[in-house]
């Protein structure tokens, strides 16, 4: 079974900055945590690819910062997302997107090993990034408004990729729009 260390993600993302990686993979360790998960456990994924892989994280040394439930969920999504996006597609994560500029998080590009890597054209694909704390319906209600959501940006003709975790099991679920 794959394991992914959640601390590891500043070295898999090397466009965004090291601090801001720790601070979503310290969130995605407090939301697992709260929900009563310990080193080391399953995560489910599931959608366009079904697999199961071991998930592991340093045990954060304070948890008052992450008191609110939804900033948990939100930036643990991302921690997962990004371990998964790169171990699971032909893509890397580059930049972050603005709001309002098609209805994703993230742009992605191919990984710089990829012979269509073109470091002048990043724009090679989206992803849109949820995290949920209240189970399966939420989270398939939640995969269907994410899937809406990125269609602004559809007529770009690259692909979208819908990753939504829920931190009860926990699961995730991706899809290829």
């Amino acid at each position: 079974m794959k394991e992914f260390n959640i601390n590891n993600i500043k070295n898999i993302c090397p466009e965004i900055s090291g601090t801001q990686c720790s601070f979503y993979a310290e969130g995605c360790a407090v939301a697992l945590e709260e929900h009563g998960h310990k080193v080391p456990t399953e995560l489910v994924i599931d959608g366009d690819f079904s697999l199961k892989c071991l998930l592991l994280w340093d045990a954060p040394t304070s948890k008052r910062g992450w008191r609110e439930p939804n900033d948990l969920a939100h930036f643990g999504a991302i921690a997962i997302a990004f371990h998964l996006t790169t171990a699971l597609t032909e893509y890397q994560v580059v930049e972050q997107a603005c709001i309002g500029k098609g209805g994703f998080d993230y742009y992605l590009c191919f990984k710089e090993d990829d012979p269509r890597y073109d470091a002048d054209n990043f724009i090679n694909a989206r992803l849109e990034i949820s995290g949920t704390n209240k189970g399966i319906e939420a989270l398939t209600k939640r995969v269907r408004q994410k899937l809406e959501q990125v269609s602004p940006s559809d007529s770009w003709n690259i692909p979208a990729y819908v990753v939504v975790t829920d931190f009860v099991k926990p699961l995730t679920y991706i899809k290829k729009k």
